[in-house]
């Protein structure tokens, strides 16, 4: 039950205008409405812009997400920023950003506590009350139902109904998606909903497999078709697809090698085609759970794909992943492969002579393909700190670790030197000071943006991060206070009021004037995590030296107003520095009774 709200916070406009007077007691300037200040508008000024979350662009900004493991292969959660070396092309960076991510155990949420009226910073506290659980986990199932057959999706599906039945905690969100986008699931705590998503999940091709005998497979078409310079490598997959057919279809003469190689390049178009399927919903899973006021990841079930052409794609899929914080496993519903020609009555060429050179050959390259199928997958966990399971036929047993409870990892971030815009690669290294007896696990590289950032878009994705992360940050001094009041019975007020101290701004002189722009967004999310309402305001500074003096002594607040209902919310506030690109976000709780 939610207690009766205290009286004070039914008070009428004149009341609520005195309750802020005294909120704003040694406060020298309220920059809302300006009409009511004594500063020349010239020097303070406001602008409410709209809250803009959809925009991304690449930065040149490197996020790094690092794992460490002992010789058992648990967790290391006690290093610190000074116990890492990070290394881009071999040279040393310095590490502008750490941070450290633990695993929180999730309980069941407790009963809301009051949070109505006015609720002041306290000493620091770092976040919300226990009514709100920032740290609920959300679990994406991406189904790569384009590139997976029957038998690996029905295993898995019935691994993962099994895995949740016994480990879903209270609190945990799951949702169901596909590659094909058929039926997905938003995440939700009803497990009979989980449970149907999974029972009615099938294969959708985007383009029908090739079983037929002697059809060439997306590995042989890869080195048929892009490897053409690599000699005898090369001529011996081509005679190997040639015998395949003559055997296969009694031909008294083999194709040509030009229709072999025709044939190849449209394998490989094939190939690519339900690659960037995959890729694609993968990443439109990454920009939905960017939204999500919790501990994010996603696990990736596919058999494989193939894909040798989308190297700068994944690296920037997991910089949008790294930047919002999702961590990405994937499992591979093969379990273990069987490369044997005789045994895996699934693979083409059966016919080959026993125990001769082309089967030997067919078997070595079918090996050499179930790798690079789950090679994709493999990069994008390495590269957000995810976990890659395969090779392994206990799809359960690979649920509890790429679905469980994550470990302890590190998150670092540097800003390259000199940074050419030319696309190119280049390679990372992560490595410890004195890590005798541990592993590290690190993204292996990263690709330079091909052109440089707008300022503008890089500033809105900045803020967009901010407003989607559950953390706080105190770049700046950043104090947060908010009050509440009904406009009537059934629509409530919410007023936010930050007050930031200007001494570690970064001024820009201009004749007489200190010039800066401040941006505030001030945003409302519900007990579920969705969006409700926001408001930004970007706040002008054109400050003659003797301003500037007053402020410093001062602070300066402003003051956002947001509409809303009865119920439990979390506010969010967040400030950014234009002048240094510093941020800063509070969270706080706020409960309008019915």
């Amino acid at each position: 039950m939610l207690r009766k709200l205290t009286p004070v916070c039914r008070l009428g406009l004149g009341a609520r205008s005195r309750r802020l007077a005294l909120l704003l007691a040694g406060a020298t300037l309220i920059a809302v409405p300006l009409k009511a200040q004594q500063n020349p508008p010239q020097e303070v000024s406001t602008r409410d812009v709209e809250p803009t979350f959809k925009l991304q662009a690449e930065r040149n900004l490197v996020t790094v997400r690092v794992t460490v493991r002992n010789a058992k292969g648990e967790t290391v959660d006690n290093l610190h920023k000074e116990d890492f070396q990070l290394f881009d092309r071999g040279k040393k960076q310095t590490i502008a950003q750490f941070s450290v991510e633990k695993p929180v155990a999730n309980t069941p949420e407790p009963e809301a506590q009051k949070a109505a009226g006015v609720t002041p910073e306290t000493g620091g506290a770092a976040g919300p009350p226990p009514s709100f659980n920032l740290r609920r986990r959300f679990v994406a199932l991406y189904f790569d139902d384009v590139n997976t057959g029957v038998s690996g999706l029905a295993r898995a599906r019935d691994a993962a109904d099994r895995f949740l039945q016994a480990s879903l905690h209270p609190g945990d969100r799951v949702g169901v998606f596909t590659a094909s986008g058929q039926k997905p699931l938003d995440f939700t705590d009803d497990l009979a909903r989980v449970r149907q998503a999974l029972s009615d999940l099938r294969p959708h091709p985007l383009i029908a497999a090739d079983e037929m005998c002697g059809a060439i497979t997306p590995y042989e078409a890869y080195l048929i078709s892009q490897l053409s310079g690599l000699g005898e490598q090369n001529n011996d997959v081509i005679t190997l697809v040639q015998t395949e057919k003559v055997t296969c279809y009694g031909l008294p003469t083999p194709p040509s090698i030009e229709e072999i190689r025709m044939e190849a390049i449209r394998a490989q178009a094939e190939s690519e085609q339900k690659a960037t399927a995959a890729l694609w919903g993968i990443e439109s899973l990454v920009r939905l759970m960017t939204t999500l006021p919790g501990q994010r990841s996603m696990v990736i079930i596919s058999d494989g794909f193939m894909s040798q052409t989308l190297g700068s794609g994944l690296s920037q899929l997991a910089d949008r992943a790294l930047r919002a914080n999702i961590v990405i496993n994937a499992l591979d519903s093969r379990g273990v492969f069987v490369g044997s020609v005789v045994a895996d009555a699934s693979v083409a060429g059966r016919d080959l002579p026993p125990d001769s050179q082309m089967e030997s050959l067919k078997e070595r390259l079918l090996t050499e393909e179930a790798i690079q199928e789950s090679s994709a997958m493999g990069t994008l966990a390495q590269d957000t700190g995810g976990i890659l399971y395969e090779n392994n036929n206990d799809l359960e047993a690979g649920f509890r670790r790429v679905a469980g409870t994550p470990g302890t990892y590190y998150t670092m971030a540097f800003s390259p030197e000199n940074l050419k815009h030319d696309g190119a690669f280049h390679p990372l290294k992560v490595t410890l000071v004195s890590g005798k007896g541990l592993t590290v696990q690190a993204r292996k590289g990263y690709y330079a943006p091909s052109k440089a950032i707008d300022p503008a878009v890089q500033e809105k994705e900045e803020i967009q991060e901010a407003v989607y992360s559950q953390d706080e940050t105190r770049e700046l001094p950043l104090d947060v206070q908010t009050q509440f009041f009904m406009k009537t019975r059934e629509d409530a007020q919410v007023d936010v009021l930050a007050h930031v101290d200007l001494h570690s701004l970064q001024f820009r002189k201009q004749g007489d004037r200190s010039l800066d722009n401040l941006t505030f967004l001030a945003v409302v999310f519900d007990q579920d995590g969705h969006y409700v309402t926001g408001q930004q305001k970007v706040l002008e500074l054109r400050l003659r030296d003797a301003t500037l003096q007053k402020y410093l002594r001062t602070g300066i607040t402003i003051d956002l107003e947001l509409d809303t209902k009865p119920g439990t919310y979390l506010v969010r506030v967040i400030v950014r520095d234009s002048g240094s690109g510093e941020i800063s976000s509070l969270n706080r709780t706020v409960e309008i009774p019915y």
